[in-house]
């Protein structure tokens, strides 16, 4: 759509510059409208701006229309500043955001080393452009290394530096060339990484309008060649052979887009550097067989993973992928476990490796990045980033289990359901823990507590509410989330007292306001009992602790009927 929207919305302005009146004006807002639905589907879209002024510098002298540049400037400026000022407003409500270091290096290189860097993937993107042999949908760490000077390294910056020179003098040899060459320049240098680091070092999509405008240039240089009589059939010939090797080439790579297993299994050849694409044919792989018959392969994937990753610093790594390399030697141990208990439990103790470092590398990347951010923005009290990996947790306490060391089970899932305390999956393995160390009946009352959530979740609100209310009953202190439980199925049951009760004790003992939902629960139990200034007061308080949630814009329908049920009970009734 960005794309569409670039090329289109150029056409239209070019037809305005031509038109006057009203046809002018359906023009003009045909670029307004296209220009929209561009930005909003991708930021890349921007460049319809500066493409409109560089056409017009390029060619100023020839034909200058003052008045059709500044209103097609303006037909494009009103959606762009609108795209950006709503973009700063969702950003403002949301934590900062941060590029993996794994996904773009230049992330964590110096300014120098990664302005060179970017200059090294440019010379990649134009070959790329010209022969399109090797495709690839990933080049994570460590395909691309950091430019440090070498041979490679020293013939990109040649490379980049003759193409530079080439488009220079192209304004004097060859105007329409230059406008393409600007062209590709300007569409590609958002996602360049030259002046701001993006989500990705390079990306084989990033290509698709830039290599229009590199192209065209490559089009206008064969018919360039071919202006000689006796050359005049060389250009339909070359085109004809580059058009269809083009569409060969798209054909078989149409083929790798089967299924992500066909992908990664092709693209982990032609990037067998890239960490996340042997992770992807580790999933894949895993995916594709029920049985897990290929669980030995599965994990051989996963560890030329984690071999790419170990040379790194915590903070710089990726904590998920040990976490799924634990859950992958869990498994294998789990299937050895009847047939070979020695090859399960060496299974057990690289799950335990891999979880251990997973926690650690998450612990280590979490405080940096908590360190360099303000930690008491709205944005962040409530997010999941300040809090840990609760998965990890809980994989941890299946793998101590399975070693038969219940203690650090337990220690393990009380840790899990302390970061995610509305998981049923916690409560499950914690009742099993319990079961472990002969503590049954307070695996029953864990059990409880899982069968409470679920029922939530499935919307059996009685169930919801008795399971909830009988887990307050023997041990209200263990399971403080049973409160929020009981207020939410009591409010959905219409039992508004005992939803007020309820939410308003989760309320006194989430004293570090881990959950902002809670304060919602109560909030729509007071504007049922007709409570409306605390009521919105209270939907207000959420949504500005979570500005993002899902359910944010029927939050915000539902302050505005409550709004208007207040203002319409204070107005005085007309006199007849």
């Amino acid at each position: 759509l960005a794309g569409a929207a670039v090329l289109s919305g150029f056409r239209m302005y070019l037809k305005s510059r031509e038109a006057s009146g009203w046809a002018r004006g359906l023009w003009l807002a045909g670029l307004a409208a296209v220009t929209t639905i561009g930005v909003f589907s991708k930021e890349s879209a921007v460049a319809i701006l500066p493409i409109i002024l560089l056409y017009e510098i390029v060619w100023w002298k020839e034909r200058p229309r003052n008045r059709a540049l500044w209103l097609g400037c303006a037909a494009t400026l009103v959606p762009i500043v609108a795209m950006l000022w709503k973009r700063s407003a969702v950003l403002g409500a949301s934590p900062p955001a941060e590029f993996p270091f794994t996904d773009n290096p230049i992330v964590g290189a110096d300014w120098w080393t990664g302005r060179l860097t970017a200059i090294k993937v440019i010379a990649r993107y134009l070959w790329l452009t010209i022969w399109p042999a090797k495709l690839s949908c990933d080049y994570s760490f460590d395909q691309i290394s950091l430019a440090r000077g070498a041979a490679a390294d020293w013939l990109s910056y040649v490379i980049v530096f003759a193409a530079a020179i080439a488009v220079i003098l192209l304004y004097r040899w060859n105007r329409t060339g230059f406008f393409l060459s600007c062209f590709a320049f300007l569409n590609f240098v958002p996602a360049s990484n030259l002046f701001f680091p993006i989500g990705t070092i390079m990306a084989d999509r990033l290509l698709y309008l830039p290599s229009l405008g590199l192209l065209a240039c490559l089009v206008l240089a064969i018919y360039g060649a071919a202006e000689k009589p006796k050359f005049a059939i060389l250009a339909p010939v070359v085109l004809g052979v580059l058009v269809s090797g083009f569409a060969v080439r798209t054909w078989i790579r149409n083929q790798d887009w089967q299924s992500e297993l066909a992908m990664a299994t092709h693209d982990v050849r032609v990037s067998p550097s890239s960490y996340k694409l042997h992770q992807l044919l580790a999933a894949s792989l895993f995916e594709a067989d029920p049985a897990y018959s290929n669980i030995d392969q599965v994990i051989e994937e996963q560890g030329k993973a984690l071999a790419l990753l170990d040379i790194l610093p915590a903070v710089l790594s990726r904590a998920d992928s040990y976490r799924q390399a634990g859950y992958y030697q869990l498994l294998k141990g789990d299937l050895a476990h009847e047939r070979d208990a020695l090859q399960s439990a060496a299974a057990y103790r690289r799950a335990l490796q891999a979880l251990e470092r997973c926690i650690s590398i998450d612990q280590a990347s979490r405080a940096n990045y908590l360190s360099r951010i303000d930690t008491r923005s709205g944005a962040l009290r409530f997010s999941p980033l300040r809090e840990g990996d609760a998965q990890a947790s809980l994989l941890l306490s299946l793998v101590y289990v399975r070693l038969g060391d219940p203690d650090k089970a337990y220690a393990a899932v009380n840790q899990a359901r302390t970061l995610d305390p509305l998981n049923p999956q916690m409560y499950r393995q914690l009742s099993a823990v319990l079961a472990q160390q002969g503590r049954n009946d307070e695996a029953d009352v864990a059990l409880m507590q899982a069968k409470a959530i679920a029922s939530l979740q499935e919307g059996n609100w009685q169930d919801a509410a008795d399971s909830s209310g009988r887990v307050l009953q023997v041990n209200p202190a263990g399971y403080p989330s049973a409160y929020y439980l009981n207020a939410m199925a009591n409010l959905r049951l219409g039992h508004l007292d005992a939803a007020e009760k309820s939410a308003r004790e989760a309320r006194r003992l989430d004293s570090a306001q881990r959950n902002p939902r809670i304060g919602y629960v109560l909030g729509l139990v007071l504007a049922q009992k007709q409570d409306y200034g605390q009521a919105v007061d209270l939907l207000n308080a959420y949504l500005h602790a979570a500005p993002n949630a899902p359910d944010s814009e029927t939050v915000r329908k539902q302050m505005t009927n409550i709004e208007n049920l207040a203002k319409s009970r204070t107005t005085p009734a007309a006199e007849p």
